[in-house]
């Protein structure tokens, strides 16, 4: 892998007259916010198929609790607790902003119309293209450029905005990417292409789906955890060893989602087709329903987005009902 670039002011100017953009096995990708979104997309960067040296990786955080962590699992990764480290002395080509929302609305309300910096001041005019890709629910891309870029002069800057959503099984090299722009397009950065889809599937959703997305992936995916591991309850009662449980209960759940991404047939009719008339199955969806299991996850998944929606509005992280 190819070394970080050097940090000197006349190295640093020399290199950012002398390259358009950076390429896979240079491009420095940086994270404001180190929480386990941050995590997971760095640990599948490094650690899967990825293929990116920990030099090339930066992270600022308020303080050191998981930044310390990062830098022990992966030494050379560079960390501060000064994001506009990330654009200034970093120097990143890629950023990803994965703070949580009340971060995001604080600065609303520190700066009334016009939000404060979440840099602190506003992020320096980058002399070569930086891509910047929000995973903050609850905000737009524009409100995500409003705490960043100088309002005096935002037209001066090369930088291209993003929203996404990013599922966290990417630390394992099979996560889903959800983004605003079709990642086919000419819009989509090459560079963000060349190193994501190693370790993702890139998928376009409208920005105004994004919040939505985000509650589906982010507390979708821990209800299904929940579900594989009931599964595997039911067999561990019935004497099956609990890490064959386990495994019979997520391979029975990846089975079910590609034959319904496969067939595109509705999930309902499949379940139907999978019921035998008075067999085992009836009777246990009978259970579940009268346990209203279904309305239950619904209604899970209706609580996440509210508690979300309450971080978006409020900035307060205590609890709210």
């Amino acid at each position: 892998m190819v070394s970080s670039r050097p940090t000197s002011s006349t190295s640093r100017g020399t290199k950012k007259t002398r390259r358009g953009g950076a390429d896979c096995d240079t491009a420095r990708i940086g994270f404001v916010g180190a929480g386990k979104l941050a995590t997971a997309i760095i640990t599948g960067l490094i650690s899967q198929r990825g293929q990116v040296d920990p030099k090339r990786i930066y992270v600022s955080a308020p303080t050191t609790i998981n930044t310390d962590s990062l830098k022990i699992t992966y030494p050379g990764i560079h960390t501060s607790k000064r994001n506009i480290d990330i654009f200034g002395r970093f120097d990143c080509d890629i950023v990803f902003i994965c703070c949580p929302p009340n971060v995001i609305r604080s600065l609303y309300k520190i700066g009334g119309s016009r939000p404060a910096a979440l840099t602190t001041n506003f992020i320096p005019n980058m002399r070569h293209p930086v891509y910047i890709i929000s995973l903050v629910f609850g905000f737009t891309v524009q409100q995500i450029k409003e705490c960043l870029l100088n309002p005096e002069n935002p037209g001066r800057y090369t930088a291209q905005f993003f929203r996404c959503v990013i599922s966290h099984p990417i630390a394992y090299g099979v996560g889903h990417w959800w983004i605003d722009t079709e990642p086919d397009s000419e819009r989509f950065p090459n560079l963000v292409r060349e190193i994501f889809t190693r370790i993702a599937l890139i998928e376009y959703v409208p920005e105004s789906l994004l919040d939505t997305v985000c509650i589906i992936v982010g507390s979708g995916i821990t209800f299904c955890y929940y579900f594989i591991n009931a599964i595997a309850d039911g067999a561990v009662k019935k004497g099956m060893p609990r890490k064959m449980a386990v495994k019979f209960a997520a391979k029975i759940a990846s089975s079910t989602s590609q034959t319904i991404l496969t067939t595109d047939i509705n999930a309902n009719q499949l379940k139907e087709d999978a019921s035998s008339p008075s067999g085992g199955a009836i009777y246990g969806q009978m259970i579940l329903d009268k346990s209203e299991v279904s309305s239950g996850i619904c209604g899970a998944i209706e609580a996440s987005y509210k508690r979300s929606q309450t971080l978006a509005l409020t900035g307060k992280t205590e609890n709210i009902e």
